[in-house]
């Protein structure tokens, strides 16, 4: 699972260098059960906040074989709606 070892690796990044909170929010359709079980110690471990998130893919659009086209997909179809409204700032890491 290369997609989440660097995972952690920007999370920890992203965390040492911010200056105020940082809270991730993951797609959980594309996570291993392993890592989804360790991601809130590892979080509370360097200091930050974890949400998982679950969007449908629309019926509407052809849907993708291709798990990387997915994930992509994702990103771009539910960025607008992926966040609360209140936030102050967002950071976008891909």
């Amino acid at each position: 699972h290369l997609y989440e070892r660097f995972l952690k690796i920007m999370m920890l990044s992203v965390t040492k260098r911010a200056s105020t909170n940082v809270k991730f929010w993951l797609f959980e359709n594309f996570l291993s059960p392993s890592f989804k079980s360790s991601a809130f110690a590892m979080a509370k471990r360097i200091g930050c906040e974890v949400e998982f998130i679950t969007y449908k893919w629309p019926e509407w659009l052809r849907g993708q074989k291709e798990k990387q086209r997915i994930i992509w997909g994702y990103k771009i179809l539910f960025l607008d709606v992926l966040f609360p409204l209140n936030l102050k700032k967002v950071i976008y890491v891909d």
